[in-house]
């Protein structure tokens, strides 16, 4: 999931439900409704893992994905002198309506693995890392990469469905290669189209040569149909879109969301682990032109940890007017201590791209048309 093959690569070189549950922004943060500190205790209460993802379910509440995970509900799961990795590759919880609270669902009773890793290991023994969901008509569904074992190499996307029964229950139903184009790049966020038509995604490869350890990502986007998520032929992907080698020091996650009369915002963690702050980024179309902020923020870890990357944006999540809540990646146990691996939660400001240059004015575009072109 995420930066985590950039990460291996670093370590070895050093030693549900009719419609789009996601459409429309996040109602302001009353007073009695929870802050980024908030998420941090609700999250640190549920799991131990190092990110999170999330999308918004047609009752109000959210899905949370989680990646590696050490911990549930404040038990340790499996320690690593009894399992191959110590720990399941992905967990998943729903966040009910205006609250921190975490619950997490338990796949136990399907014969998971450990009890809470939804998506079982292939025979080979390699596993699935979650990076992208969305909530799309009866179904969740879940990109992210298959990786192999003990390597730990990616070897192809791939598109995981679960169904959603009583209480958001969720049940898994498969999981699809995504091949051709589809299969090309990384993606780490699928955001709904503005007008409910289908999904835009942003993915990523690293391009800027051997041995690059900053400006080496290069961002592509790609529409998706609704209902079309697990159907690879049906992908439209815009390779290059945000090109490595022009400043942008993108993370291996760039993170997207449309926010209503500002275009297109995402977040990412610039030069992924190697850095030390978050960037936003803006347009308004998905395919450009994007225009980076001035402004950067601190990507703080967890107690005792040395890595953060992998920026996630929140858009469901209440937050004051103008922010959205924006979380990012801890994990790796800085010298002399001990990892209190969880995912950091702050509210950014969402900002707006600079007036269109284009001839078509100086608003956002009309109709709300940000379909592939």
């Amino acid at each position: 999931m995420s930066c985590r093959m950039l990460i291996a690569a670093l370590a070895t070189a050093a030693a549900i439900l009719p419609g789009h549950a996601g459409l429309g922004p996040a109602p302001a943060r009353s007073s009695h409704q929870p802050g980024p500190a908030g998420y941090d205790r609700g999250v640190a209460a549920a799991v131990r893992s190092d990110l999170a993802a999330s999308a918004r379910l047609p009752d109000g509440g959210q899905v949370y994905l989680f990646g590696d995970t050490v911990a549930v509900n404040g038990q340790v799961i499996c320690g690593p002198s009894r399992c191959p990795d110590g720990y399941p590759h992905d967990s998943v919880a729903i966040q009910r309506p205006g609250t921190a609270t975490f619950a997490m669902q338990s796949c136990a009773a399907a014969g998971c693995p450990y009890g809470w890793q939804q998506v079982p290991d292939w025979p080979d023994g390699s596993y699935f890392w979650m990076a992208a969901p969305a909530v799309d008509g009866t179904s969740l569904y879940v990109i992210g990469e298959r990786i192999s074992r003990p390597a730990g190499t990616a070897e192809g996307e791939y598109t995981a469905r679960f169904t959603a029964g009583p209480g958001d229950a969720l049940t898994y139903r498969g999981i699809t290669a995504l091949t051709g184009p589809a299969g090309s790049s990384q993606w780490g966020s699928a955001a709904p189209d503005p007008g409910g038509r289908g999904w835009w995604l942003t993915g990523t490869r690293t391009t800027g040569g051997t041995g690059c350890v900053a400006d080496c990502t290069t961002v592509d986007t790609a529409y998706v149909p609704s209902g079309a998520l697990a159907r690879p032929s049906a992908w439209h992907v815009q390779p290059g879109v945000l090109p490595a080698g022009e400043g942008y020091d993108l993370g291996t996650v760039v993170s997207m969301s449309h926010v209503t009369g500002r275009g297109w915002v995402a977040f990412t963690k610039r030069d992924d682990i190697t850095g030390s702050v978050l960037e936003r980024l803006g347009a308004w179309h998905v395919t450009g032109p994007w225009h980076l902020a001035a402004q950067q923020w601190p990507a703080t870890p967890a107690p005792g940890c040395a890595w953060t990357y992998s920026a996630q944006t929140h858009p469901a999540s209440p937050a004051p007017a103008g922010t959205m809540l924006v979380s990012w990646a801890s994990s790796h146990d800085a010298p002399g201590t001990t990892c209190d691996m969880r995912p950091q939660f702050t509210d950014l400001p969402i900002g707006s791209p600079p007036p269109r240059a284009d001839g078509s004015g100086c608003g956002p575009p009309t109709a709300g048309d940000n379909r592939f072109r």
